[in-house]
Formats: structure tokens, sequence, C-alpha cells
């Protein structure tokens, strides 16, 4: 099972992540000025704003406009790591990046995420990274995009499959949730002595994203090989309200043995409920992501694993491919940034980076 290391890659990818590393280097070996980071702002819009160093033998890309779109709510500490690789991408490269966020009222609308990325799609910028967390809502506005010619890279949550005939797109940077999950499984058996019968509950924090659906989904399957069958706990992006659903769930099923978690906002939620349960010492607790609230739980023996997809890396990695796709026309490739396995003998060497990179 990985515990860490450098991200593994998609069969594909071979080519891209060579021109990747190309054109980093030969950047590097220009001037170091370059535009300001761009700040998330919530639905607003913000710019990088003067030009880059230029990559030898081109004019650089000042002249190009990408979009971020996701799904990702003020609440929620795993993304500003992936707006820090996005934001130090475009000011390597000297292009214009507009991140666009949920507000806080928003957080689980699927329809609020659309109408952000048809809102971007009709300014006609050079190119889009977007989260699909519907296999269905923004298949007519990825058709879109593709019927003007604008270049997509998906990033962080694809539907089942990662086919992108429903939802065109040229290629995806994240990891493959459902196998995430499959190895959280095993992991959760093998670290905490779990046997047929035991029980073990899975808790949702966002039961509309279907990331977090192929997570659970591969964990029930990691599970089955020791013939358990989990709970579904489905709380929300809510903190406090998410802790109660815990301390509930606990206080009614004073036998679980398990909860894991599918985000950061679900791990904080369940060491929450936890307490307030006064079953802290009772119940083991497995995550997914990294925050530096993680890292403390981590640290502290309060939870035995998290599984981490290097965020900084997506955001990076997406602005990259369609950087060099306009600017080169080289083809976007499949880039794999996870599972990585996370306990408390190895994130020593990482806590101190997880606020700007989420390693």
């Amino acid at each position: 099972m990985r515990r860490f290391g450098w991200p593994r890659r998609g069969p594909r990818a071979a080519l891209s992540v060579a021109a990747v590393a190309a054109v980093i280097l030969s950047a590097a070996a220009c001037s170091s000025s370059g535009p300001k980071s761009v700040k998330v702002t919530g639905t607003g819009v913000a710019k990088a704003s003067s030009p880059a160093a230029t990559p030898a033998g081109g004019t650089g890309g000042s002249h190009l406009t990408f979009y971020m779109i996701t799904h990702a709510c003020p609440s929620d500490t795993f993304w500003p790591p992936v707006f820090n690789g996005a934001n130090a991408a475009a000011k390597a490269y000297g292009v214009t990046l507009h991140i666009v966020s949920l507000t806080s009222a928003q957080c689980g609308s699927i329809p609020a995420e659309v109408s952000n990325l048809q809102t971007a799609i009709g300014t006609h910028p050079d190119g889009i990274a977007v989260t699909i967390p519907s296999a269905t809502a923004f298949s007519s506005a990825l058709k879109q995009a593709a019927a003007a010619g604008i270049p997509v890279v998906a990033v962080n949550t694809i539907p089942s499959g990662g086919s992108s005939a429903a939802n065109p797109y040229l290629a995806y940077v994240g990891q493959s949730n459902y196998q995430a999950g499959v190895g959280a499984g095993k992991e959760a058996v093998s670290m905490f002595g779990l046997h047929a019968g035991d029980k073990v509950a899975v808790v949702d924090h966002e039961p509309f994203n279907i990331s977090l659906t192929q997570r659970e989904q591969g964990i029930k399957a990691g599970l089955a090989s020791a013939g358990i069958d989990p709970t579904d706990v489905n709380t929300s992006d809510d903190p406090s309200s998410g802790a109660a659903t815990v301390q509930a769930y606990v206080t009614k099923n004073p036998n679980v043995k398990v909860l894991m978690s599918l985000g950061t906002i679900g791990t904080t939620q369940i060491v929450t409920g936890l307490k307030a349960a006064s079953k802290s010492a009772q119940v083991k607790v497995s995550g997914f992501d990294l925050d530096s609230a993680t890292v403390h739980y981590l640290q502290q023996g309060v939870m035995g694993f998290t599984v981490n997809q290097q965020p900084f890396l997506q955001g990076y990695y997406s602005v990259v491919e369609l950087y060099l796709h306009d600017r080169y026309g080289a083809q976007p490739e499949d880039i794999s940034t996870g599972p990585a396995y996370l306990t408390s003998s190895n994130i020593k060497t990482l806590g101190k980076y997880v606020n700007e990179t989420g390693y």
C-alpha cells in the first residue's frame, strides 16, 4: 500500500509530464519576476497582474486567460492548497487566472457551479479547469465549451469511469477516488484489526458530490474483503451540525468500532462528535485529505490515517496542462496525484507544509 511518494501518473501521462518538466526548467532559467498571486474571492473574479517570466523560445502566456471553476465551499480547508497550486502556475507562466468558488449560501449546489461554468464559457477564455461532481448536470455546458473550441481540463472530481463522452474534457488531474476508497477500506481492516461483524460507519459531509460517493463505494469494496458492510452517516458542510449528527449516531450505536470520513470537514465532525459523546477512546478514526487539524489529529493519535491526494499539484498541473495546450499545442494527458496513506509516522516531515500545499 502506498504510504507516500511522488504522484503516480496514468498510462497516457508520460509525454505531458515530460513537457511540464521541460517548460518548468526553461521558465526557471529566465527572470524571476511575475504577477502577484491570484486571490480567491468567493464567486468573484480575481486576476493575476503583470506578465511573468517568458519561457525560452516564446512570448509567454500573458495573453492567455484561464478559469478555474470548482464546488469549493469557504468552510472546506481542502481547497486553498488547490488554489495555491493554480496561483503558482499562473504566476510562473504569466497567465491571467480567474478562480470562482461557491459562497457559503451555495454550498452543495450543483446548479450554482454549473452556472459559474456557463458564465466562464460565455467570456470565451483560453481554457477552463473544472471539477465535475455530477455525471449529468455539467454535460450541456461542457459540450458547449467543446463546440466553442475552449479546452477543458477536469480537476479533482470526475464521474465514475472517467469517460469524457457525456462530459467532454481533455484530461483529468486528480486521484481515482474509487481506488483510493478501496485502499482506505483495506487499510482500516489492517490498522484497526477489523473482523466480520464489526460495526463501521462512513461519514459523508457532501452526499451530492460524486467524488465522495466514489470514495464511499471504494471503502465498501475494501471492507467487504473482511465481511464488513459499513453504515452511511450523511452530514453537511456545516461543521457544527455535522458534529451533532455524529454525536447522535455514536450515542445511539455504542458498539460502533470505526468512523471513516470522506474529507477534512467530515474528519473534524467525527472528532468533535466523539469528544462530545465521550467516545474518543473507544472509536477509531480515519479520513481523507489533509489540513492543519488533520495533521494535529494524526500527531496526537486521535486518528489512525488519512488518504492524501496532493491538492497543490492538482491546481498546478491543471493550469500547466492548459498553458502547454494553448502555447505549444501539447495534448493534455491524465495525471494521477494520489492516493497516499498518511499516518503518525510519516506526517512529521509534511506537517509544516500543509497550509500551503495540502501535502
